[in-house]
């Protein structure tokens, strides 16, 4: 049986709004630091968690979304907004498929959907656990800024040091992406470039046609698009609030 565990959180704001962010892979809370702030200016608390395993968060016995789904749910329901990227994303699906009313909205960045195409470019990623330097960050990923290469080298050398493996083993292979359309509230993918890297394919994103489920790829975006196109993420993410919303002011 999945125990939740506590998770550790980061807060930014103090809005009247709520949103949730989690985060991907190899990553914490840490790294939402251009973009935890930035939602916060819209009117927002925001709340980011280190993943169970991640970051200053215990580990718990498995690295399955539906652990993980028990941890986040330990935060708390009834946001307004819900951001997720990578494994965050396959998470916030797994919370809004449980919970109709966990969130007013959410927002999908480059979201794990298929874990068995995302299980080779885990373990194919030069982010390895431990063993990854700054160097080694940002000559793999050249646009980044220097906070997004420090903040994840950090993640990475705070990750339990089997997460990726037991990440690859534990997470259940189910059909995230029909869960997401037939969600019934405003709910916006931020998918990465597929001619550099995308865990979202053109065929999931045909299929979102005729949906409350938006997809926008970002043209030279990989995988972390909030890192390689901070801009860009920023002013779909405000869009969206404004629309779906209406709490920019």
């Amino acid at each position: 049986m999945n125990r939740p565990v506590p998770l550790v959180t980061t807060t930014w704001g103090h809005g009247p709004h709520r949103a949730l962010l989690l985060h991907g892979l190899t990553s914490a809370a840490t790294t939402w630091w251009r973009v935890g702030p930035a939602i916060a200016a819209l009117g927002y608390t925001v709340t980011a968690p280190d993943l169970r395993g991640h970051g200053k968060s215990p580990a718990g016995d498995s690295l399955s979304i539906e652990a993980h789904r028990g941890d986040v749910g330990l935060l708390g329901d009834g946001w307004d907004l819900l951001v997720g990227h990578s494994l965050g994303g396959t998470i916030a699906a797994a919370l809004v498929d449980a919970n109709p009313d966990f969130t007013r909205s959410v927002i999908y960045e480059d979201p794990a959907t298929d874990w068995d195409a995302a299980s080779e470019f885990v373990m194919e990623s030069p982010e390895l656990v431990g063993l990854a330097t700054a160097a080694d960050i940002a000559a793999a990923h050249p646009a980044w800024h220097h906070n997004d290469v420090r903040y994840k080298v950090e993640a990475l050398h705070s990750c339990r040091p089997d997460v990726e493996v037991r990440t690859v083993a534990d997470v259940e292979r189910r059909d995230i992406w029909s869960a997401m359309l037939k969600a019934d509230l405003p709910s916006l993918v931020i998918a990465a470039d597929t001619a550099v890297v995308s865990l979202v394919s053109e065929a999931q994103e045909a299929q979102a046609v005729g949906h409350s489920l938006q997809v926008v790829r970002i043209a030279g975006a990989g995988h972390s698009v909030h890192r390689d196109a901070p801009a860009e993420f920023m002013a779909l993410v405000e869009g969206f609030v404004s629309a779906s919303t209406g709490l920019i002011r």
